[in-house]
């Protein structure tokens, strides 16, 4: 399998705003940060082969192999209220779907609410984004991990059953990462206009690639664990739930957000 270092400057020459590589870094989202305090412009995309301290939601470790996969941030500035950045999750969600739906030989992705992307079940995508303020208002990171040129023996064993790589889906076939981060940030790029113009239109999108919509969940959130069945997203992209006894809750944010086998 190829494994050659990241042919940045494909990806920096698409791009007015500019691509970042490094060969190895601690975690891109927190170079994006750097940069963006620094005064990056909305669109930059810091872009590593190898990430020693890679994170997701709640702190968990995303590690990868190196120059197997997509491990990207991209500096985000909004015209938006900070109280709606949440909706930048699923415009990222959305990007991510539709960067996968462009190669062909993939099933359909699906949005595992709020912030995970499915192939057959299994995991193939994280999404992590963090705002923060600065002398400029303020600006989001979207950090980004995509599962490309692993095959199963990269994967820890504890793993195997519940991740996936877009290699291990299309039979073994390896993908372009300079293509799929260059389709990936025009994606991003139109996607969060949308969450800006035209997010009812963008959670439409995101409602018909749910992972969750239909199915018995188990979730913690706000200290409780609750059980119900999801049916879709709120105006904001909440997760919407029906309960047994008929009553509907939106849900801003959880932990632990399982399908009940």
């Amino acid at each position: 399998m190829n494994a050659e270092p990241l042919d940045w400057k494909r990806i920096d020459a698409a791009f007015c705003a500019g691509c970042v590589w490094s060969a190895e870094t601690g975690s891109t989202n927190d170079d994006a940060r750097v940069l963006a305090v620094a005064g990056a412009a909305h669109g930059v995309m810091v872009i590593t082969d190898a990430q020693r301290a890679g994170r997701g939601r709640r702190g968990a470790a995303w590690v990868s192999p190196p120059r197997r996969n997509l491990l990207c941030s991209v500096v985000l500035r909004p015209a938006l209220p900070m109280e709606k950045w949440p909706r930048l999750t699923h415009a990222c969600a959305l990007a991510v779907c539709e960067t996968l739906e462009s190669i062909p030989g993939l099933p359909p992705p699906r949005i595992k609410w709020p912030n995970d992307i499915y192939l057959s079940g299994k995991k193939v995508s994280g999404i992590l984004v963090e705002s923060a303020m600065d002398a400029r208002g303020g600006f989001a990171i979207a950090g980004v991990g995509v599962n490309l040129n692993l095959t199963a023996d990269d994967f820890p064993a504890g793993l195997r059953d519940t991740a996936t790589s877009v290699w291990l889906e299309r039979g073994g076939r390896e993908v372009s990462r300079e293509d799929f981060a260059i389709h990936f940030l025009r994606r991003l790029r139109a996607q969060s206009a949308r969450a800006e113009e035209d997010f009812p239109a963008l959670l439409d999108d995101c409602r018909t690639r749910s992972f969750l919509s239909g199915k018995r969940v188990r979730l913690l959130s706000g200290g409780q664990e609750i059980e119900a069945t999801a049916t879709g997203l709120g105006p904001e992209g909440e997760l919407r739930l029906l309960h047994d006894d008929g009553r509907v809750q939106l849900i801003t944010s959880a932990d632990l957000v399982r399908p009940v086998a």
